[in-house]
């Protein structure tokens, strides 16, 4: 049975191995990576305790959703990521479940828009690639095509519209999205 709840400061361990796990690649920063990001970002000023979620099968974290306050020019909304699930529990619908749980709880705090950046398994969702609507993430990235966006209230579609910015977490020292 998979329980989902709000993450608490005594998760942080957990989340971080769980997170490791899904993403851990040879040659991976060993400081400026997911892992390391999911104790950072609780400091951000734009970290948003509610929608920092984790997934429990018997009170063992097996997968993690973050979702922090995010800005598409002067429009402010969220952005979703990292999204992990353990190895071992990938394709049980878990990261479905999170995904799910997420967008219910920023559509329950008034947020109108969702963006991330990932690949078509976000469709499932309502995400849409992003630069359709004129959002990108700087001038000539090419990780453009990989911006989506998913809209909590339709009728501001039109108004969202620039550079996505994302909370300073995000970022390196040199201003590197991570």
């Amino acid at each position: 049975m998979i329980k989902i709840r709000e993450m608490n400061k005594k998760d942080i361990q957990a989340v971080k191995a769980t997170v490791k796990t899904a993403f851990y690649r040879e040659g991976k920063d060993e400081k400026f990576n997911e892992w390391e990001f999911a104790e950072q970002v609780i400091k951000d000023k734009d970290y948003v305790k509610e929608l920092c979620r984790i997934a429990l099968i018997d009170e063992e974290v097996v997968g993690y959703i973050l979702l922090t306050k995010a800005q598409i020019g002067m429009k402010q909304g969220l952005s979703l990521g990292p999204l992990a699930v353990s190895p071992t529990y990938q394709n049980m619908g878990i990261g479905k479940q999170l995904v799910n749980e997420g967008i219910l709880q920023a559509k329950s705090l008034g947020y109108k828009w969702i963006a991330l950046t990932g690949g078509d398994y976000y469709f499932q969702f309502g995400f849409e690639p992003a630069l359709q609507h004129n959002i990108i993430l700087s001038e000539n990235n090419p990780e453009n095509e990989y911006l989506k966006i998913c809209f909590l209230n339709k009728n501001i579609e039109k108004d969202v519209c620039g550079v996505m910015k994302f909370c300073d977490s995000f970022y390196n020292e040199k201003g590197e999205l991570l």
